[in-house]
């Protein structure tokens, strides 16, 4: 037996005192007002609970009911604008805790849901309460959505008006519920879609089942900005999407397909619609092995892209050649207010590419996240990350 010290008893083990315990500290509104002054500035509207920095400050861990009825009085007592709740357990065994939760959600703008467990009985009370809603902005991002989940979203999305931007993104949307939240978003005022990380349950996601909705909804929506994250897209998934591109009523602004498998020829459909459209503003694709190949493209069409402002293409196994004509396509005055190539392979004149630009001011360093150096070992120029 060790003692507090960490040495072992020499005398009566059994005289050892067991460590005195830590009275937790008490959860009171109180409280949880102190804590919004850290996280919020005068007159303390955006309100946030993370349930692990709940469980080390408290020093014991969350209970669903009790220390849930805590923040819902919190927040029907308070006029906020904003909302973010992560990783809490919502029971549905008190029916009235879980009906004021709705009711206090109503006057907020924002919403955020994240990593949560929430029975289908509170998307029921939101789609009850959809029209009083006066939502712009909800994330329920990392929190899982059944089917049910699934039917009552769509739901909230047809009657309620203001809503503008839905993040469902790693929500466990499968290829079979997430036409559901597709026609919502087609029928509401939604312009802003994530909904990255979409599974196939058992068979690997049917992407070309995907890409043809996703196609539908950008022709028959105006959505303004669209994530579509590890959702598995191969080169041909860009056709649909490249079509939409290419029209001259393109309400898209920014495409996210970072973490998928467009590869070369994907890179090549959409940088063609880019720069026949001309209105996309920004495009992530960074993680998608386009190789060099795809580099030569992006090159290619990078200066018809009158729009194009921010481009990422991060960790893409582009070459040497591919990175050197992408920088040597940037020209004084630069439209560009970002570009990210970290990740990718450079040579001596990749670097002194980029010392070029810089010291032209054609790029600044808060546009791109690479720059140079001399490398006394090499005797020569080098390329290093700028974050």
């Amino acid at each position: 037996m060790m003692c507090d010290v960490g040495l072992p008893c020499v005398y009566d083990p059994g005289q050892c005192t067991a460590p005195v315990t830590v009275k937790p500290r008490l959860f009171t509104i109180m409280l949880l007002h102190c804590w919004q002054r850290e996280y919020d500035k005068r007159p303390y509207r955006k309100f946030q609970f993370r349930r692990l920095d709940f469980e080390e400050r408290i020093g014991r861990r969350y209970h669903c009911i009790r220390d849930f009825r805590i923040i819902v009085n919190f927040l029907l007592r308070r006029s906020l604008l904003e909302v973010s709740i992560w990783s809490v357990v919502v029971s549905n065994w008190d029916a009235k805790l879980l009906q004021e939760f709705a009711l206090s959600l109503i006057r907020v703008w924002k919403i955020e849901l994240k990593l949560m467990q929430l029975p289908t009985e509170f998307f029921v009370m939101l789609r009850l309460n959809a029209a009083k809603m006066e939502v712009v902005e909800l994330s329920l991002e990392g929190t899982p959505l059944s089917d049910q989940n699934v039917r009552m979203l769509r739901e909230f999305l047809l009657v309620n008006k203001t809503l503008r931007t839905l993040n469902v993104s790693h929500c466990s949307l499968t290829q079979y519920n997430f036409a559901l939240i597709a026609d919502g978003v087609h029928k509401s005022g939604v312009r802003s879609l994530n909904a990255s990380r979409l599974l196939g349950l058992k068979l690997s996601l049917d992407t070309e089942k995907m890409v043809s909705i996703i196609g539908s909804l950008l022709m028959q929506n105006h959505l303004v900005v669209l994530t579509l994250q590890h959702c598995e897209f191969t080169a041909q998934d860009m056709q649909p999407i490249s079509e939409y591109l290419y029209r001259s009523k393109c309400a898209l602004r920014e495409l996210n397909l970072a973490s998928n498998l467009i590869a070369a020829d994907g890179t090549l459909f959409l940088m063609r619609g880019i720069a026949q459209g001309g209105s996309l503003e920004l495009l992530d694709i960074s993680c998608n092995s386009i190789g060099t190949h795809g580099g030569e493209w992006i090159a290619m069409y990078l200066s018809s892209c009158r729009m194009l402002q921010h481009l990422y293409l991060n960790y893409n196994d582009i070459g040497e050649s591919g990175i050197n004509l992408i920088l040597l396509t940037i020209k004084k005055e630069s439209k560009m207010k970002r570009l990210n190539l970290y990740g990718n392979s450079f040579d001596a004149r990749s670097a002194m590419i980029v010392r070029r630009l810089l010291d032209a001011e054609v790029l600044f360093h808060e546009e791109i996240d690479i720059s140079y150096t001399y490398d006394e070992a090499l005797q020569d120029y080098r390329i290093v990350p700028w974050r």
